[in-house]
């Protein structure tokens, strides 16, 4: 019996994210060595911008989706595409309260992105790239937004919140 044939889906899932987490973090942390941390900030939101051109079709594949256009078929897709890829590590949660309004928000001083760029000293010149990422899906859907508040850099390290809430065009 091989091993993917015992081993529970949420430990693999789990496995395979902490895997691209750690790529992804070890990626950011030689741009930033080589480069600095601009560039590494820079180069990591480019990489998600393209990213997004082919993970959300994947995901729409992967769960049998045709079409995102209305508030609902966002939930779905969303809460679908986070029980697939998302890692229990991230801790993010999202919140619907109607009206086309998603709200995403990290439990206080909980994002991991800002304790591994923290880590490595590049705070300073980070843009975070995990709200980002939101907004390259919403774009790749085809889906206008506005965001409040609209951020540069990252909140945890301004001292203030860490959240996104999304006005949808739907």
């Amino acid at each position: 019996m091989s091993i993917l044939e015992t081993i529970d889906r949420k430990e693999l899932r789990e496995l395979l994210c902490m895997g691209w987490i750690t790529h992804d973090g070890m990626w950011f942390y030689n741009v930033f060595q080589k480069y600095g941390a601009k560039a590494a900030s820079d180069l990591n939101r480019a990489a998600i911008q393209a990213m997004s051109a082919f993970e959300v079709p994947r995901l729409k594949t992967a769960m049998g989706v045709e079409e995102v256009s209305t508030y609902e078929q966002l939930k779905d897709f969303v809460e679908g595409a986070f029980d697939l890829i998302g890692a229990d590590f991230m801790q993010f949660k999202r919140h619907y309260p109607g009206n086309n309004v998603v709200r995403w928000e990290a439990p206080e001083g909980q994002c991991f992105a800002y304790k591994g760029v923290k880590r490595i000293g590049a705070l300073d010149d980070y843009d975070c790239g995990i709200f980002y990422r939101v907004e390259t899906w919403l774009k790749e859907l085809g889906i206008g937004f506005q965001v409040t508040p609209e951020v540069h850099g990252c909140l945890i390290h301004q001292g203030k919140p860490c959240y996104r809430e999304y006005v949808l065009d739907l």
